[in-house]
């Protein structure tokens, strides 16, 4: 198994053990020793070792009253990682700031830890220099782990900050690259789904196209640009991602009369590219975004249904093409069918059912995770 893969198994086997454990911890000391140090063991950490980790480490510039930290995970004989631990389900925000003293005080620490046992946030100091940041770069949602698959990108970062992983030197500088590389997924999905004026100009302007007026760039370019990014990058990306189904995951051959009768129409084909266009512009974040590579369609007599992962739990609807111009869209309860001349009506209730899906089954498969065959009929 894989390093991530073998990370995640570690700590998805905590996670399954939340229900039961978590009705017995009543204090911060429980929550330490039945939440905190396995997971810090699933991490690589010996817990039984005390020259790699020491409870209840000083971290306070005063000598007379002196602070300390739940945990000082060490390297070499000093403090790297402070772990501040709280009972289980505390309100990890109006704690950040006994984290941010023990980080400050301990001038050789590069990573900080705050945890409830059920949420971990991990920080880094890469707006100043031994001052954490205000925003973790990373956490870890136990409770989740237990009902869907950990996402892929939280396995990559923490597995920077496993035992074997863990460069504390250049901790800083990893984190700062992903941080940017987040912010700026974040700016360009916001400008793939609605332009701003300044970038359109920008890329209007890289077009050749120069000194336009607003209102002309708000009341025709703007949509321009929109498409133009669409068909030059999110569509080739999602062809990238997706298998094509002719090659691989097909439906073996059936003798079935009523099978031998299925005929996918180019209408079905468009509505299923269509929510596959449009799910990357309604993503509201990168996790989503991913997750459209895991959108599928499987054609029936007299229906087309389109889901996410699995075709009976993971429906996100079932469409009827209309003879007379309306087409109908079939929508899990409470939103139920939609019937319409233009696709765009269906822009809300698919994100709505989608997002619910994600939730459900889960948004990455980490490595290591098997990743279930494509169906089409």
């Amino acid at each position: 198994m894989s390093g991530l893969g073998d990370l995640h198994s570690k700590l998805t086997a905590i996670a399954e053990r939340l229900p039961t454990i978590r009705s017995v911890c009543t204090n911060e000391e429980s929550t330490k020793l039945f939440l905190v140090l396995p997971v810090l063991n699933a991490l690589g950490y010996d817990v039984t070792d005390p020259t790699g980790l020491q409870p209840e480490y000083a971290a306070d510039f005063r000598d007379s009253l002196c602070d300390r930290v739940d945990y000082a995970i060490m390297r070499d004989g000093v403090p790297v990682i402070a772990v501040e631990c709280k009972k289980v389900g505390a309100d990890l925000t109006a704690n950040r700031g006994q984290l941010r003293a023990y980080f400050t005080a301990l001038q050789s620490v590069r990573l900080g830890i705050l945890t409830n046992g059920l949420r971990f946030e991990f920080f880094v100091d890469v707006e100043n220099a031994n001052i954490m940041d205000d925003e973790p770069l990373v956490t870890l949602d136990m409770e989740g782990a237990a009902q869907r698959a950990i996402p892929a990108d939280v396995l990559d970062v923490l597995s920077t900050v496993t035992r074997a992983g863990f460069q504390p030197a250049a901790m800083s500088e990893i984190a700062e690259m992903r941080l940017v590389s987040k912010r700026l997924r974040t700016v360009l999905m916001q400008e793939v789904r609605e332009p701003s004026l300044d970038f359109c100009c920008t890329v209007l302007r890289l077009a050749g196209l120069e000194n336009l007026r607003k209102s002309r760039i708000e009341a025709v370019y703007s949509s321009m640009v929109r498409n133009a990014f669409e068909e030059a990058f999110v569509i080739p990306v999602l062809e990238l991602l997706r298998t094509t189904p002719e090659n691989q995951g097909a439906t073996p051959p059936t003798t079935d009369v009523a099978a031998q009768r299925i005929v996918t129409t180019d209408r079905e084909l468009a509505v299923y590219r269509y929510v596959c266009r449009r799910l990357a512009f309604l993503a509201s974040d990168e996790h989503q975004f991913s997750a459209i590579e895991h959108v599928h369609y499987r054609d029936y007599v007299g229906k087309f249904a389109v889901y996410y992962r699995s075709v009976n739990k993971g429906r996100l609807f079932d469409f009827i093409e209309g003879g007379n111009g309306y087409d109908r869209f079939i929508f899990p309860d409470p939103i139920g069918e939609i019937s319409t001349s233009t696709m765009a009506d269906i822009d809300q209730p698919l994100r709505a059912v989608f997002s619910l899906r994600i939730r459900e089954l889960g948004s990455a498969q980490p490595a290591g995770v098997p990743v279930p065959h494509k169906l089409r009929a």
